[in-house]
């Protein structure tokens, strides 16, 4: 891990990346006989991370799990598989702007635009004539990964055309920087295409007709609210160290029993000094991040459910209500019992 005091972290170790990749990538290693648990420990994490809706992966995690994984499986064609396991309801949120969009090619500039909130971890440059577009794939990171990278991207992108136009022919041609891999009749079969290998660039091309194309999911309200979702998306904070994000994970996971810092360090394969002095080059302590969580926690629990400030207490690992409430109020000047009044989700029926 790289993290440097007063910046607090790399691009690299920004936990800023939806974790669709990860979470296909798991399935594909489960119905090949590996178990996605032994990888995910090897960077502090669970399956569970994985599906909580507000997790985010740095680029160095989601690069590692890929690298790791293709050790594992290397005469498969995963790049495929794991976009081919992706449709557009994996983008979540950009997913439904694009189904919402009146047509083909106002769907895919949604994509361009906010494709890096779908989990996409390759750069995309779109040019367009009267006759042809064509969507430039660059990976800015590990080269050892850039043939997954563009397998997952293209093969998503197949099953999305696929779903938003039916058996139209999609493709016009495709090209890829890499030698063609030994698997190269899986890309034959799937894009039905020309294609060239050792090119230039990684590339798509499409008729440019393609995007005139009205989709029979347009919904101008839905649209609307799902853009305004993704413009909120779009200025989340992407400086949270993929450490923090993890150490939060595990609280997470055991609200109840809040793991201790050795027991956090143990899953992270680190000592604790050694969590220590990189919380430390965050900018951040332990007991800053439990209180945080904590907080956030107790808020939410306090605004959505009826539950008793000693249940409320009890779910946050504290030895008393009494505890609580001194903390609560510490946090945020008031009491619980005065924040559920104020903020309940009841006020605003």
């Amino acid at each position: 891990m790289r993290y440097s005091k007063g910046n607090g972290v790399t691009s690299e170790d920004k936990a800023s990346i939806t974790p669709n990749i990860a979470l296909a990538l798991t399935q594909v290693l489960s119905e090949n006989g590996i178990a996605p648990a032994r990888m995910l420990a090897r960077f502090g994490l669970a399956v569970s991370d994985l599906e909580d809706p507000s997790f985010r992966l740095s680029h160095r995690q989601t690069s590692g799990m890929i690298a790791h994984a293709i050790s594992l499986l290397p005469a498969l064609p995963l790049g495929l598989l794991v976009g081919g396991k992706q449709t557009v309801s994996s983008l979540g949120m950009v997913g439904f702007a694009m189904m919402t969009s009146a047509t083909f090619g106002e769907a895919i500039a949604h994509c361009l635009k906010y494709h890096k909130e779908g989990g996409t971890m390759v750069d995309i440059d779109f040019t367009a004539t009267e006759q042809e577009c064509t969507a430039v794939f660059r990976n800015p990171g590990d080269n050892a990964i850039t043939a997954f990278l563009v397998e997952e991207v293209t093969a998503h992108l197949m099953n999305i055309g696929q779903a938003m136009l039916g058996t139209r022919t999609l493709l016009l041609r495709m090209e890829f920087q890499y030698p063609a891999p030994p698997y190269a009749a899986h890309y034959r079969q799937l894009f039905n295409c020309p294609m060239q290998f050792s090119a230039p660039r990684n590339c798509i091309v499409v008729d440019a007709s393609l995007f005139e194309v009205p989709l029979v999911t347009h919904n101008p309200l839905a649209q609307r609210q799902a853009l305004e979702h993704l413009q909120r998306m779009a200025m989340r904070d992407p400086d949270t160290p993929d450490l923090i994000e993890s150490v939060e994970s595990a609280f997470r996971r055991n609200w109840a029993s809040p793991p201790n810092m050795a027991e956090i360090a143990g899953t992270l394969n680190l000592t604790e000094r050694t969590l220590r002095r990189h919380l430390d080059q965050c900018g951040m302590s332990f007991q800053q991040i439990r209180a945080q969580m904590q907080e956030r926690r107790a808020r939410n629990l306090l605004e959505t459910r009826q539950l008793t400030q000693s249940e409320i207490a009890e779910q946050l690992g504290f030895t008393d209500v009494r505890s609580f409430r001194r903390a609560f109020k510490a946090w945020t000047g008031e009491t619980p019992g005065d924040y559920r009044s104020n903020h309940s989700a009841s006020n605003y029926q």
